[in-house]
């Protein structure tokens, strides 16, 4: 497939994919503010820390969601259709040992921990016991549907994959009006409705990939050499997942131990923004990988390197455009989304949001690196760094500084780790640190600081809040495209972009 053909499929599984996340967001705004709203802040904060703490097992399902979509997309570059069909039973097998492994520590170590150290009121703990429950049986649930909805993406059909998380959305929509209706107790009815819905999205995944992939019949596989090579692969990409959920998750009950749920439900609802934010990224990340994967498969090295600049930009360009109005507007955001702000929710919600226009340049640099399959020094290094952020966070906070230091501290992480990265993807692929700290980074912060600058100052001579929310929201994606456009992209970028739409421009006249 050559280069204009790839371009064209990732352009059509983008607006797919961001379509189907617009959807997502929206709705995960609406039911967060209602799922607040009937829990209250207290029982929305422990649910965030109960159900963090089956995160931090989670971590897992990333590490093999990875490992899946990198060997299947891997294999179809090189043309192995065979190879996809043992892999795919392989992994299957992998996950359902996984599953056990998982159960049996959850139910004993997990059961202890939180009862034993979660900061929770006595008269809520029963409740308590019973969302963590619900909570294991909803990973383990979703654990079974990552093998299928690999297959779904390394097949790089993004409307399947769209339309079942469109069936995911309408099933929240689900949970929250029952959670509404139904006179119990909320947080035990709130996990109970979510373990349902994801037994249903994963029947989803499972009935279409039989449908449609004769590869997806599974029949038992066990492969010492293969599982050995997966699991070599999967143990070193297992750092850098551990890293994600240390600096989430593990700071979240950092945090609880050293305060309340309260400030726990505020980080729920800034990290509820942020991952809004960032899955519309995600949306054109997810079509870009299995090419960059397929890219590596077939040794075509140079459409690589492309592939990665230019995504890079585009992913920090869709971060942006939507953070920045976020940004300048936070407390008339806020209060516009919930009846009720909690403290700290703004604070902690701008530097989220900061951090995840830093952040937004990662995947396609990560992706690159997992392609190789060469992946040990790489995780250990910039896993590590992530890591740090939970003693230096501690640190911190044993000193009294406020919980916002933590934020602080993973921004700053966050700055050295691409740095870092660039190195090492550069003996990974020979992807020069030059190029990208002249091409990519340095424009990129030009772009980010500049539109900053002359936003914050216009918006001072506005008063009125509503006016305030329009004007600098038109003004921050004006002046990010315009500046991303003229700073950031390169004179071909610059001039396949014109052509484009003079092409679209003329196709609009003829038809008229």
């Amino acid at each position: 497939m050559n280069a204009t053909e790839n371009n064209k499929r990732i352009a059509k599984n983008t607006l797919t994919l961001y379509i189907r996340m617009l959807l997502i967001m929206l709705v995960s705004l609406y039911t967060s503010r209602v799922i607040l709203n009937v829990l209250g802040i207290e029982d929305y904060g422990i649910y965030n820390v109960v159900g963090g703490v089956v995160a931090m097992v989670s971590f897992f399902n990333s590490t093999l969601s990875a490992t899946c979509q990198r060997y299947f997309s891997y294999e179809l570059g090189r043309g192995n259709q065979e190879g996809i069909s043992a892999l795919f039973r392989l992994n299957l097998t992998v996950y359902l040992y996984f599953i056990l492994v998982v159960l049996f520590f959850a139910e004993t170590i997990g059961l202890w921990f939180v009862n034993r150290y979660l900061v929770i009121p006595q008269e809520r703990i029963t409740a308590m016991n019973w969302t963590y429950q619900f909570s294991i049986l909803t990973f383990i649930v979703s654990s079974l549907s990552i093998p299928y909805n690999a297959l779904i993406i390394s097949h790089e059909q993004m409307s399947v994959y769209a339309y079942i998380s469109i069936i995911e959305v309408l099933l929240r929509l689900g949970v929250v009006f029952l959670l509404s209706l139904c006179n119990v107790d909320k947080l035990i009815l709130y996990a109970i409705l979510l373990f349902l819905s994801a037994t249903c999205v994963t029947l989803f995944y499972y009935l279409y990939c039989r449908y449609k992939y004769p590869e997806s019949h599974y029949s038992y596989l066990w492969e010492t050499d293969k599982v050995y090579e997966v699991a070599s692969y999967s143990g070193w990409h297992l750092i850098g997942a551990i890293s994600i959920i240390v600096r989430s998750q593990g700071v979240n009950i950092l945090l609880n131990s050293f305060f309340n749920p309260v400030v726990n439900g505020a980080r729920a609802i800034a990290f509820q923004v942020s991952v809004a934010v960032d899955s519309l990224t995600n949306s054109f990340f997810v079509a870009v990988k299995p090419q960059l994967y397929k890219l590596y498969g077939a040794n075509d090295l140079k459409q690589m390197y492309e592939l990665l600049s230019r995504s890079s930009k585009i992913c920090f360009f869709l971060v942006a455009i939507l953070a920045y109005p976020i940004l300048m507007n936070m407390e008339f955001v806020l209060d516009l989304w919930l009846n009720q702000v909690p403290d700290y929710a703004i604070l902690f919600t701008q530097l989220v949001l900061i951090n995840a226009i830093i952040d937004s340049v990662n995947g396609p640099a990560i992706a690159s690196a997992l392609a190789t399959g060469r992946i040990k020094y790489f995780e250990i290094i910039t896993g590590g760094l992530m890591i740090l952020n939970l003693p230096v966070s501690y640190i911190f906070l044993s000193f009294g500084f406020a919980p916002e230091i933590t934020m602080i501290v993973s921004i700053v992480f966050s700055l050295l780790t691409i740095i870092v990265r660039c190195f090492i993807l550069e003996n990974l692929i020979g992807y020069k640190v030059a190029y990208y700290m002249l091409n990519i980074f340095s424009p990129l912060a030009v772009v980010s600081l500049l539109s900053f600058a002359i936003v914050h100052c216009v918006s001072g001579y506005i008063d009125n809040v509503t006016i305030h929310f329009f004007v600098t929201s038109i003004l921050s994606v004006l002046l990010l495209s315009i500046l991303t456009f003229f700073i950031a992209l390169t004179s071909f970028e610059r001039c396949a972009i014109l052509q484009f739409i003079s092409k679209k421009i003329n196709g609009l006249i003829c038809k008229k």
